[in-house]
């Protein structure tokens, strides 16, 4: 026990020292953005914007937008503004190295830079969120938790099969005498306080673990720099990189997070488990105790929340492997070895200023792409076609023209027709387009059928079946229903 108090104190010792304290209020993004007399402006904006919305990206210009009237709104009514620079200037400051409270970056294929909130500045959001007075702390609920997870520890690592079974068996005596209790109309209920105190207790795990999924992507995308910085600077073989490379990939998959987010990922996207939690969910919602709590957040979809996140941290795996392929891919040709060294060179040296980088540079680019200007391209003369102008008198016109058929337009709102695919894609693998439009019936008759023909010709998840023909139905605005037989098309989830 004075070894286990010993060790205890030398731990705490180690990270909860002056010097380690000093160096993390410097250094660290969440401790400066409590620290900072801007404190109350990024935090509620950030909140507001990517944290209550669950956003995990947002465009320049939109969030530029939000921010300019977020700042409006605040200096409205003050004879000197409270925030006097504009909302690019603020962006910029919140994402570099000195605040690191934005990530800016540009998604793939496109050209406009994006942002989401970091992992740390998230933290300490959801630090000043658990300072609000609550109506009670849940103290049986976590200690019923601690006793279940203590259990789970002792069970699942028993090795001797006899304990195992003892173990099952008063567990089975457990169950028989609650089954005889239950037919004997002897039926312990929770009541409101402890019906409150678990909701509580699973809505907070729950948005923790979406505050969770932002520090795994952080770590697998400071995997996904490293690598790229050793791909950079190496100057050895070929073979002897991937062989690297790849061992410290399959260190991550097996390492605590990998295995945890691996298993973490497989059970979200089991069909099972999501329609037991959906249902479950749903049934919790509806009990009077839980109504009267008035939960402020959306938690009836947070499962699909977790997919979504789930999703983004896939993708930054998924960068690691395109980068890769990448370097595999590449032609080493005399003239493509050349610039390709020439680029490892810049990149380089570029690694090797990035954390101290000259304070007065200036760089002048000629131009983006080359201008070719063919003579022969150029189009023969042609003489322009002189107008015949008729000398006719004009005389006013007295007809009466109706305008319904200028209010008679169907507008077919596509990208509303695409959620809703991709909505019922987030809790099933592949859906046909009957299913769609059964769930979703076409109010809008032909046209919105043949818009869903669109998107599917356009999307590469869609495939067209013509060997196999379905049906589907409508009901016109006079009560008469119309059916379309056509070729069966199946959407995939991506």
């Amino acid at each position: 026990m004075a070894q286990l108090k010993t060790k205890s104190l030398e731990y705490m010792s180690e990270y909860m020292s002056f010097e380690f304290l000093e160096l993390l209020r410097k250094k660290n993004p969440a401790w400066r953005l409590l620290a900072s007399p801007q404190a109350t402006f990024v935090a509620t904006f950030l909140y507001k914007e990517f944290i209550a919305e669950n956003r995990r990206q947002i465009a320049e210009q939109e969030l530029i937008s939000h921010l300019e009237n977020f700042i409006y709104m605040l200096n409205q009514g003050r004879s000197e503004a409270l925030f006097p620079r504009s909302g690019r200037e603020y962006l910029d400051e919140w994402a570099n190295d000195d605040h690191g409270w934005l990530r800016k970056f540009y998604p793939t294929g496109q050209d406009e830079p994006h942002f989401d909130v970091t992992s740390l500045a998230q933290k300490a959001i959801e630090w000043l969120l658990s300072l609000r007075q609550q109506a009670f702390i849940g103290t049986e609920s976590r200690l019923i938790t601690v006793f279940e997870l203590l259990h789970q520890i002792v069970e699942r690592s028993e090795t001797d099969p006899k304990l195992r079974l003892a173990e099952l068996e008063r567990r089975k005596a457990e169950i028989e005498q609650e089954i005889i209790r239950v037919e004997k109309g002897q039926v312990e209920l929770l009541d409101e306080t402890q019906i409150k105190e678990r909701f509580w207790q699973a809505m907070t795990t729950a948005r923790e673990i979406l505050a969770d999924f932002r520090a795994v992507e952080q770590n697998f995308r400071e995997l996904d720099r490293g690598m790229r910085e050793r791909i950079a600077t190496w100057d050895r073989g070929k073979g002897e990189l991937l062989e690297a490379i790849f061992q410290e990939q399959d260190g991550i998959t097996q390492s605590e997070q990998g295995k945890s987010f691996a298993a973490f990922w497989k059970f979200l996207m089991s069909s099972s488990y999501q329609d037991d939690f959906k249902d479950t969910l749903d049934r919790v919602l509806k009990l009077k105790p839980v109504q009267e709590m008035r939960m402020r957040r959306n938690i009836s979809h947070i499962h699909h929340d977790w997919i979504n996140a789930g999703a983004h941290v896939q993708e930054t795996v998924a960068a690691l492997s395109q980068q890769l392929r990448r370097y595999v891919d590449e032609n080493f040709l005399e003239e493509e070895r050349r610039i390709i060294q020439i680029v490892r060179e810049i990149e380089g040296k570029a690694v090797k200023v990035r954390n101290n980088p000259p304070k007065e540079w200036e760089m002048e680019i000629d131009g983006v792409k080359p201008e070719i200007l063919l003579p022969l391209d150029r189009p023969l003369f042609s003489p322009p076609q002189r107008p015949e102008i008729k000398d006719d008198t004009i005389n006013v016109g007295l007809e009466d023209v109706p305008a319904e058929a200028l209010f008679s337009q169907i507008y077919v709102d596509k990208e509303k027709l695409k959620d809703q695919i991709g909505y019922m894609l987030q809790t099933e693998v592949s859906i046909t387009l009957s299913q769609v439009i059964e769930h979703y019936p076409l109010k809008l008759g032909l046209s919105e059928l043949v818009t869903y023909l669109v998107i599917a010709s356009e999307s590469p998840q869609a495939t067209f079946h013509s060997n196999d023909l379905e049906e589907v139905s409508w009901k016109d605005e006079a009560g008469k229903i119309w059916v379309a037989r056509m070729a069966k098309i199946i959407f995939r989830r991506a």
